[in-house]
Order: structure tokens, then sequence, then C-alpha cells
């Protein structure tokens, strides 16, 4: 973390400072949390088709040079988790709750008048204030007959924090003096396990027992739109 402030204070000092702008974003869309999952039977289904969730971020932008910017962003978000067993099952799912706090340095690709363009790298922390251990049984039926029954252990007391790889790319479009309006797309990458299931289930006749796992990272991909309010804009 030290490294990318002292690459900003030294891009900074060495190039030619255009605009020292600073401003404050409201965002909110959309985040696709992405999950593993390891079937040792034949009817586990890892269900990522509904693991969309709403996505509200803070920004802080702040402009070092006419192409370097630094950005803060505290994300609230609530991961849903989701898993199916045998053919019928709507599928099972839980909300763990987690907030995200980045810093990323941007790179301007483009800017032509009021449009702009930014590449974005940088670190994430993921924070889970509620980590725990729970059980679980579901019963799954077509209406004339059990599908499945499927139990087992939700896992998420691996640890309170994790650390993730930030990335991204966004675009704003100035509206008068202080207002911008802006659209971005986020990829984070995590590393350490923050939740499994571990799940037994069969058929109904509870005599042809089989093992699935399903766990993540705190990986997601994000889609936002909002706005921003330019705080200070002191042209150099």
């Amino acid at each position: 973390m030290r490294f990318f402030f002292l690459f900003l204070l030294l891009t900074g000092l060495t190039s030619k400072i255009y605009s020292q702008e600073t401003d404050f974003g409201v965002f909110y869309g959309k985040f696709y949390a992405l999950y593993k999952s390891k079937d040792d039977g034949t009817g586990f289904r890892n269900t990522p088709k509904s693991q969309y969730s709403g996505y509200p971020t803070i920004h802080l932008n702040k402009q070092f040079t006419e192409k370097i910017s630094g950005e803060a962003a505290i994300t609230f978000l609530a991961y849903q988790q989701y898993t199916g067993t045998r053919l019928y099952t709507p599928g099972y799912f839980s909300v763990f709750y987690s907030g995200n706090i980045s810093v990323t340095c941007n790179y301007t690709l483009i800017k032509a008048g009021k449009f702009e363009s930014r590449l974005k790298g940088g670190l994430g922390i993921g924070i889970i204030p509620d980590t725990y251990k729970g059980e679980f049984v579901e019963l799954f039926s077509t209406g004339t007959s059990i599908d499945s029954i499927s139990r087992g252990n939700i896992k998420r007391d691996f640890t309170p924090l994790f650390p993730t790889l930030c990335a991204g790319i966004d675009f704003s479009y100035r509206l008068g003096k202080r207002f911008k309006i802006g659209l971005g797309i986020n990829y984070q990458k995590g590393f350490l396990k923050v939740t499994e299931y571990d799940v037994y289930y069969n058929d109904g006749s509870g005599k042809n027992d089989q093992h699935a796992r399903q766990w993540g990272n705190g990986t997601f991909y994000a889609f936002h739109g909002g706005i921003r309010y330019v705080l200070t804009n002191n042209k150099k």
C-alpha cells in the first residue's frame, strides 16, 4: 500500500499538473458473486445465475495530473450463495453481509471535451463482521414425490478480513461545473476462503448419500452507475 501512495506522489511531482480536482460520488448497481464447487456424486448443481445483488458504493476521487488520479471507495455487499441438489430443486440459498474498502490508481485512456474514460487497478479489503458456523436441512419435492433431501454445514468462520485485487474501467460525462454522471465495471479477486457449504444429499430414500462442496473467496464482478459532485477544481 505504501508503494501505491509513493507512486502517486512521484507522479504528481514529476508531471505537469493540469488540474487538482476532487470529487465525491454515490453509485448503485449490481454485483455478481462467483463460487466454485466440487461434487463427489451426480446431483449437485452450482446455480450462479441467481447471485446478483445490490451494489451501493461511495467514492472519493482525487485528480493528480492530466492522466493520473487516485480513488477510495466504500461498498456494502450482501453475498447470496445458492446451491441445488438433484434434478428439480429450486435451490437453497443464504446471505452473508460484507463491507469492502478499496483504493485504486486510475489512468485516463480517453479525455475528449466533457467525456472521460479511465482504467483502474488497486487493492481492496473485504470485511465480514459476523463469522459463524451453522447447519441446514432441506427437503425438496415435485408435488408427487420427494426429489431430494440435502443437509450439511454452512461454514463462515474462516476470517473477518480478506484481501482482494481490484481492476476496472469507468466512464464519466460532465454536467455543468459541479456534476458528473458516471458508469463503471469493476472486478475484485479474492484469495482466501470466506464461505463454504459442506453438503450431503440423497434422492429421498436415505440410502444413497452423496457429498458436495461449494465455496467462495469473495470474488465478484460489478456494474454500477451514479453521480459525482466536484468538491474542488483548482486549475493550474
